[in-house]
């Protein structure tokens, strides 16, 4: 351990990635710790890891047995690997089973290898690892199986992208058939853009049939296909591992790059560490930028109404606010004092004792002297008139120094301080021009001092406190004034300084966000150059590390055999024949037909029989000319067309392992206007080919307003190729139109009859089917002379959307449905969507005609192999809502040999199919008919009885026949159909309450599938847009699609009702006569409501607010944002699907009330003809004794 450690420590590379790991650890980014725990590991266990990834039973596990040279992993053409599988070679055998929450389970040899494969199935377990002592893999070497790329389980997909990263090598592996698909491009590049080695596999290339195209074709379409989404792996390989002797096959080659690799494995082990190295800094770089990016996002949304100029001097602005602000707030104080200190400055400067003035004082002061006395007679009243007269003169100078010296200036003064203060007020500017000193006389008098003598410092003491006096009266006569004017300045500074405030505020709220802006990108920055500076705890985290991993390795359970698996696998196959056999004993369709043949005859010209005998005619060209429309089903690649060749004997359609059908094909039995192996060819007229064009382009923000707009603009689409998903088929899609339009332009809305290679020219090549609506080829072979059209759909898959409507009308209106699925490869979404959509109307069909075909069972390597596929196909089936499927396994390759025919197993199928249209389909026809024929021996019976009765007894009938006859034919004429329609609104209703439930129930489903993190990567708003659409676009489709299984509802409903009122008519005609019947009726044939997706045309932008639960791919998909940004949408789209599940209920009660009084008009002529036969035959017999003898002849004929 020691000399490990020493010599790790010493390791550049090793040294770089603890100091990262403890920065990892200190930064937050957890998932990047334990990524670089794990290569740390690595680069101590010297690990050498060759990884195989790809589609689930594209061959990776025995790929891998045959590498290590033994069957240790499970192989199976049904999911598997649901959990990482690591083997290596060991000191002892052992496997380790390692859970998410208890302790890992060790099975030490020898052990059940069984029961390690059941663990290796199961969902519970994160990751199996196996110990082999006599393994072919060198030590240090582990081969590494992944599971499905196409798995829905996030703990599987999160499993496998966090352990790819120490892979030294990955070798990606799809089956030859599956190449062509989306996931492959988009996965691939993915692990490109990660730095990984990648070698890319086709494997089961066995199945390639030169009939189709060469094999250097495939190769080349497979190489072009995968450089068109710009995956340029280290190498390509084309292998077979159950013909080891094709000539193309190169598994020899990866064998011999494997070997290489291991023996080279020092080399690449160091040049995969470097790239690990380098993807785990570009990951946790963008960790810590999206960190940054989720802490600055509400930030920065606080700067979007700000422009950059204001920004780039919002730092002064704030400052300049500031010293406003201060100014403000130290001048109310200011202001106080400069009224106080400029009012002590006017009153200081005051003169109110000049010398004339104070010589008055000297007066007053003289008369108030106690020994003072004027006269010798009546002195004391002149003494009191001296002190009057002196208080008054010396009053009335003093007043006229006090307005000169005080009461003017204070007024000015007071005016000029409204002014500065700006002040306007008009009772404030009238108060200042009415400011004066007032003081009563008494002031003088109070201020004499008593025993002072007449002194001339007293007089000057005198005249100072009358002064003072006077100046505090000036005081307090502007003291009222003062208050007023301060309180309006303080407020008027308050309110200068609120607004200032304001700014501040709203100002220093963008500095202060500024400020945490950069302050976050200089913490951004710090933390990306400490990914570079040693902690200096890098040994002792080493130490701890190796620490934990051996208390791990020690810290297990050991299996002792006491648990037990029990693996219960039922025997579907067994189970789907023993339910569908059959009873042999076939219905005499030639027996029937005779009897119904012998009626004719004998009645034709019989008037009351006339519409009786007129439906057992229509009837009887049924039995003998039986025409049977069979609908095939199936994705692109399930060997539709393979199957359907099976089933004409012949190489009929172009198979090929990339996408064909883009046109409906029928395959029809030839007639008299057409010959065997010709074909008529539909084109696309052009409304149609305008709106699929329209369509494509407009995924790529074009518009065209004709073809050859189209066709000018398609070129600039071309030019780039940074395209992906769902926008490169339509790109193909527009490619072919470019590539063939000038040819096929002028054909468009014709029809173009050819032989038998034109036909596969326009199946197979797609810039002539892209034309192309609909082909009808006339061949003649033993399936289609049963009067059968079998009619090869597009995939389930088909980009025209057109074709759904199409594909519903077959399945609603087909006799039989055949869908087909590939024998090693699951249901696609597009297969999904379709059997929910069979799943939601098998139970509106009166017979069962659901087929289902698991075609190339000839790939199974055991009977049990297939039988576990059969289980895995009816649970699929069933999970979708399709109950007791009928599962036929064949393989359609062995089928068109003669010489294996017999191992097919397409015989048991054909019989089962054959049973189901001779006798199944037929044995409607055939009770209906029946039921006539009975109904004709009925009526017979009832005109003989009548014929036979006397002759007065005929009279009564005859007038109770007319009576009853004006009776039922005025409770006829009364009828109306308003309570019927009354009753489709209300089923109408609640069957549309039911489906915004049923809706809404898979909602977590859509939204899980558009906003997922292979396409969240970053947080580009267009990625969000484009999730969005992709919602609402699956979210719309389920609705449409639940309203078509709606409208067969109805409609079926509609039928009922409709027969339930026959026969309600006929049991109330038969109160007024008791014989009365009435003929079969049926509901004619019903179009399909045509059904737009919801939320087509919404205003988005409400929805797009959403986006605020988005703030990066860490904080949605590892916090559970997502959940917020679910339920919102959820919120937000209720209230516009109520909106549009009203307008589609009102578009359903209109059609299906024009229905119900159609149909209600027809059947009530149908009854009133009924009605009218019959009393016409009664009376006939009433009258007509010849009858009699005729009737009775006929009886006893179709008794015989």
């Amino acid at each position: 351990m020691s000399k490990v450690l020493q010599s790790s420590v010493e390791d550049a590379q090793l040294n770089r990635i603890l100091i990262l790991t403890e920065r990892f650890q200190e930064h937050g980014d957890q998932k990047r710790a334990e990524k670089a725990q794990k290569l740390i590991k690595k680069i101590v266990d010297s690990e050498f890891i060759v990884a195989f990834s790809g589609h689930f039973s594209a061959g990776k596990s025995t790929m891998i047995n045959s590498l290590v040279g033994e069957n240790i992993l499970p192989s199976s053409p049904i999911p598997t690997s649901a959990n990482l599988v690591k083997i290596h070679r060991a000191d002892e055998d052992y496997a380790k089973v390692f859970y998410r929450s208890e302790k890992p389970l060790l099975f030490n040899a020898p052990y059940d290898f069984a029961t390690v494969k059941e663990f290796c199935k199961s969902g519970d377990v994160t990751e199996i690892e196996i110990g082999r002592k006599d393994s072919n893999l060198p030590y240090g070497v582990t081969v590494m199986d992944t599971p499905g790329v196409d798995s829905t389980d996030d703990a599987h997909r999160l499993s496998t992208e966090s352990s790819l990263h120490l892979a030294d090598v990955v070798f990606y592996v799809m089956d030859y058939n599956h190449v062509q698909s989306e996931l492959n491009f988009t996965y691939t590049r993915n692990l490109l853009d990660h730095g990984v080695k990648l070698y890319l596999i086709i494997n089961q290339i066995d199945k390639h049939d030169d009939a189709e195209l060469s094999f250097q074709q495939y190769k080349q379409t497979v190489i072009d296909s995968f450089a068109a989404w710009n995956v340029e792996p280290s190498g390509i390989f084309f292998t077979s591992l159950k013909k080891a002797n094709h000539p193309e096959n190169e598994f020899v080659t990866v064998k011999m790059l494997i070997n290489e690799a291991f023996n080279h494995h020092e080399e690449w082990l160091e040049t995969t560490i470097t790239k690990a190295t380098t993807q785990l800094v570009a990951e946790h770089t963008n960790w810590l930028s999206d960190e940054r990016k989720a802490a600055a996002e509400p930030l920065e949304q606080l700067l979007t109404d700000v422009n950059d100029e204001e920004l780039s001097h919002i730092f002064d602005e704030e400052k300049a606010l500031l010293t406003q602000k201060e100014t403000l707030f130290s001048s109310v104080d200011k202001w106080e004092n400069a009224f106080i200190s400029e009012r002590e400055g006017l009153l200081q400067s005051a003169y109110l004792m000049p010398y004339e003035t104070r010589e008055l004082a000297s007066q007053l002061l003289k008369t108030h002297q106690p020994n003072f006395k004027t006269g010798l007679f009546f002195s004391k009243k002149k003494t009191e008139l001296e002190r009057k007269t002196s208080l008054e003169q010396f009053s009335e100078s003093v007043r006229k120094q006090v307005e000169s010296q005080i009461d003017w200036h204070l007024r000015q003064w007071a005016a000029k301080k409204l002014s500065e203060s700006d002040i306007l007020q008009e009772d404030l500017q009238v108060e200042a021009q009415n400011l004066a000193v007032h003081f009563e006389d008494s002031l003088f008098i109070d201020a004499i001092k008593k025993g002072a003598g007449l002194t001339g410092e007293y007089i000057l003491q005198y005249c100072e406190d009358v002064a003072s006096l006077i100046k505090k009266k000036a005081r307090e006569a502007t003291s009222d004034f003062q208050k007023s004017v301060f309180s309006i300045y303080k407020k008027k500074m308050d309110k200068e300084l609120s607004e200032i405030d304001k700014q501040l505020n709203k100002i220093s709220s963008l500095t202060s966000t500024i400020q945490s802006l950069r302050q976050l990108e200089l913490v951004y920055e710090e933390k990306m150059k400490q990914c570079s500076i040693p902690t200096g705890n890098e040994h002792s985290l080493l130490q701890t590390l190796l620490v934990n991993w051996k208390t791990e390795q020690e810290d297990i359970r050991i299996f002792t055999g006491e648990t037990v698996f029990e693996n219960e696998v039922l025997d579907v196959r067994d189970e789907i024949t023993d339910s569908y056999v059959k009873n042999n004993e076939e219905t005499d369709i030639q027996k029937v037909i005779a009897k119904i043949d012998k009626a004719i005859v004998c009645l034709e010209n019989e008037a009351s029989f006339k519409r009786v005998i007129s439906q057992l005619k229509e009837k009887m060209a049924r039995l003998q000319n039986r025409e049977y429309t069979i609908a095939l089903f199936g994705a692109f690649s399930a060997g539709k067309s393979s199957f359907a060749n099976a089933l004409l004997g012949n190489s009929v359609l172009p198979v090929s392992p990339n996408p064909t059908t883009a046109a409906i094909n029928r395959i029809c039995p030839v007639t008299n206007e057409h010959a065997h192996a010709t074909a008529d060819v539909h084109f696309k007229n052009e409304e149609q080919m305008l709106a699929d064009i329209a369509y494509s382009l407009s995924l790529f923000g074009y518009e065209c307003t004709s073809l050859t707009d189209a066709y000018t603009k398609i070129p600039n689409v071309l030019k780039d190729s940074d395209y992906s998903g769902k926008e490169k088929i339509h790109l193909s899609f527009l490619k072919a139109f470019q590539h063939g339009f000038k040819e096929h332009q002028n054909q468009l809305g014709t029809v173009l009859t050819t032989d038998l290679d034109g036909f596969h020219r326009f199946v197979g090549n797609e810039t002539q089917s892209c034309f192309v609506e609909s082909i009808d080829l006339y061949y003649d072979c033993e399936f289609t002379k049963q009067g059968i059209t079998l009619v090869d759909t597009p995939g389930a898959d088909s980009i025209n959307a057109r074709h759904t409507g199409v594909a519903f009308d077959y399945i609603k209106n087909a006799d039989a449905i055949l869908f087909v699925t590939y024998y090693n490869h699951a249901f696609s979404k597009a297969d999904r969507e379709f059997l929910i959509q069979l799943g939601r109307v098998k139970d509106a069909f009166e017979l069962d005609k659901m087929f289902f075909i698991v075609n190339a069972i000839d790939l199974a390597s055991s009977d049990e192999e297939i039988k576990e596929v059969l289980e895995y196909v009816n649970h699929e089936l069933v999970s979708n809502g399709i109950r007791f499927p009928k599962i036929f396994g064949i393989s359609s390759k062995l089928a068109l040999n003669m010489d294996s025919r017999s191992e097919s197993n397409i015989d048991s199928f054909t019989k089962e199919f054959n049973h189901f249209l001779n006798n199944d389909l037929s044995k409607l026809a055939l009770q209906s008919a029946e039921t006539d024929y009975s109904r004709i021996l009925f009526m017979l019976d009832q005109l003989i009885h009548t014929a036979s009765e006397d002759e007065a007894i005929k009279i009564k009938r005859i007038e109770e026949l007319q009576l009853a006859k004006v009776k039922i034919t005025a409770f006829i004429q009364e009828a109306e159909p308003s309570l019927l329609k009354k009753q489709l609104s209300q089923e109408a209703k609640e069957l549309l309450f039911y489906v915004k439930q049923r809706v809404f129930y898979r909602f977590p489903d859509f939204f899980k599938e558009a906003f997922n993190p292979a396409v969240l990567q970053n947080n580009s708003r267009k990625l969000l847009t484009k999730s969005l659409d992709e919602l609402l676009e699956a979210t719309g489709y389920d609705f449409a699609q639940e309203l078509r299984a709606t409208s067969l509802r109805l409609e079926r409903f509609v039928q009922r009702l409709l027969l339930n009122r026959i026969e309600n008519m006929e049991k109330e005609m038969q109160l007024i006569k008791r014989e009365m019947t009435v003929s079969a009726w049926e509901v004619g044939t019903v179009e399909t409501p045509d059904f737009q997706s919801a939320f087509k045309h919404i205003d988005k932008i409400p929805l797009e607010g959403s986006f605020k639960f988005f703030r990066n791919p860490k904080a949605f998909f590892e916090q559970n944002e997502k959940k917020k940004m679910e339920e919102a949408l959820e919120n937000l789209l209720s209230p516009l699907t109520d909106k549009y599940l009203q307008n589609e209920l009102v578009e359903l009660e209109n059609f299906y009330h024009n229905l119900i009084e159609n149909e209600f008009r027809k059947f009530i002529a149908h009854v009133t003809s009924d009605v009218q036969d019959q009393f016409a035959g009664w009376l006939e017999a009433l009258s007509d004794h010849a009858k009699l003898v005729e009737w009775k002849r006929i009886r006893s004929i179709l008794e015989g």
